[in-house]
């Protein structure tokens, strides 16, 4: 009987064959499907809001951004754990020839939390703090006053990173390139040439809440972990999150070398101005410090993803990133807030500093998510219509345009309203009334239609803003006030 080792040889080489054919084959499939749903979310914007009876209209991302005047914008998706695509749309700086790629960095504000509280995590887990170790010892360079009243959660880690403090409410803003920028322990006494209050006095509020959005808290954790290891903040989150991730283009303002800010993202006002420096000087790094890339974050939360799955990750242990990817106060986590339950629950921070709006979404039952990052003020309101385009093309049960009715006033209501209406001695909102709406125009601008959907309150679809009238105490309407996501103007009625 003559031998079969050779088609033993020969069916292990054909079964190796099929094995890297149906490897080629799955990866094929899925750089189709990477393409796909990219075309779609870019092809897929919705507005915010549409009127009742009609359809939401399908926009692209490039028209969507000539009309909101935002240069650049730059995404990264994943999905089932893993890095699905990476596209950057428009220009790092509208003043000279400079493409945006994937590479260009971002100031990214509101998405800094997590990262500050994956470090504190990460010192936590090396016993350097408890979580829920009253901090006021510990601190050195800065101590509360005695006056402080602590949120019910006192003091602590825990309490710090989930905003549950009793901190204040401020907005930290930032400094131009000129000028003088505080030390930590300014920003914390609200001393100059800090701009902000005293950071350990709480908002007046009509009722106790046990969390509310601080960024005070994680200037204070920027101190803790200072003292504690006689380390800049910069410097211990490349050691401990930066350099094990391999994030060559992720760093914190006060530290950005002077060879990369030249390439970073320039940052661009709601008029379309540039930032003067190109960007907000920031000191506090741990509240919103962060310069980073869309694919370097989301290399960052499917780090931690995978740890909370029990897979090999880099960053945190598993308890640990379980603790970390769940809320802790109310709907706030860690670094983001939590909304949902099952598989709809998810994640998501979002935030501005000067000329820059960024956001992200994560879903973790399904490892899915998004980062969006732009350079301009007016971002902020462009990345909803971006989170509407992701929840078409992957199927999200949130983000959708809402729709909302048109109420018709009585014709002398609508005439009530009309006139000019002033802002500034250079600025103006002209109103008219027309049919069953109002048609506003602002100085220089075009003219928007707004509908009724109370009998004070009016909204635009494109974009959605609201505008509500006032009237004085003999009932005739006398100002108004006009709001856009944080963006408010207040006028009043001249003639």
């Amino acid at each position: 009987m003559r031998p079969i080792r050779g088609a033993l040889r020969i069916s292990a080489a054909a079964l190796l064959l099929i094995g890297v054919l149906g490897t080629m084959a799955a990866c094929d499939a899925r750089s189709s499907l990477a393409r796909t749903r990219s075309k779609a979310v870019a092809k897929g914007l919705t507005r915010a809001v549409y009127l009742k009876g009609l359809q939401p209209e399908p926009l692209r991302l490039e028209d969507r951004m000539a009309f909101y005047k935002v240069p650049g914008v730059s995404l990264a998706a994943f999905d089932q754990g893993r890095l699905e695509w990476t596209r950057a749309y428009g220009r790092r700086d509208l003043r000279v020839e400079a493409p945006l790629t994937i590479e260009t960095m971002f100031q990214a504000g509101g998405l800094t939390p997590l990262v500050t509280s994956v470090l504190a995590l990460r010192l936590a887990g090396e016993g350097l703090i408890g979580l829920d170790e009253d901090v006021r010892p510990r601190l050195r360079s800065w101590k509360f006053p005695d006056e402080f009243e602590p949120g019910p959660g006192g003091v602590t880690l825990r309490s710090l990173l989930s905003q549950s403090a009793g901190l204040s409410d401020q907005v930290l803003a930032g400094y131009g390139p000129d000028e003088p920028r505080p030390s930590l322990v300014q920003v914390l006494a609200g001393v100059k040439p800090a701009k902000n209050g005293p950071l350990w006095v709480p908002p007046r509020r009509s009722a106790r809440l046990e969390a509310w959005p601080s960024e005070a808290g994680y200037v204070v954790v920027q101190v803790l972990l200072e003292d504690l290891t006689g380390r800049a903040f910069a410097a211990l989150a490349d050691e401990k999150i930066f350099r094990p991730l391999g994030l060559t283009r992720t760093g914190f303002d006060s530290d950005l070398a002077d060879d990369i800010r030249p390439t970073a993202a320039v940052g661009f006002l709601r008029d379309g101005k540039a930032v003067p420096g190109g960007s907000a000087r920031i000191p506090e790094d741990a509240a919103k410090g962060l310069w980073t890339t869309p694919s370097a974050y989301a290399v960052l939360i499917l780090d931690l993803l995978a740890a909370a799955e029990g897979r090999p990750a880099k960053l945190l242990a598993p308890d640990a990133a379980r603790l970390l990817l769940r809320a802790q106060v109310g709907n706030f986590g860690f670094g983001f807030f939590v909304a949902g339950r099952g598989g709809s629950l998810h994640f998501r921070s979002a935030g501005t500093t000067r000329g820059f709006a960024c956001a992200m979404v994560v879903y973790p039952a399904a490892g899915q998510g998004a980062v969006i990052m732009t350079n301009s003020d007016n971002g902020d309101v462009l990345i909803e219509e971006i989170l509407a385009g992701f929840s078409g093309a992957y199927g999200w049960p949130d983000f959708k345009p809402v729709e909302k009715p048109v109420l018709r006033l009585a014709p002398e209501t609508y005439a009530e309203f009309s006139g000019r209406f002033e802002v500034d001695a250079g600025y103006a909102l002209d109103v008219r009334a027309e049919d069953y709406f109002l048609v506003i125009t602002p100085t220089g601008q075009a003219a928007t239609r707004f509908y009724a959907e109370g009998q004070t309150l009016f909204y635009s679809t494109d974009p959605y803003i609201r505008i509500q009238f006032f009237r004085d105490p003999r009932g005739k309407v006398d100002g108004l006030v006009l709001w856009q996501k944080d963006f408010r103007l207040e006028a009043r009625k001249v003639s």
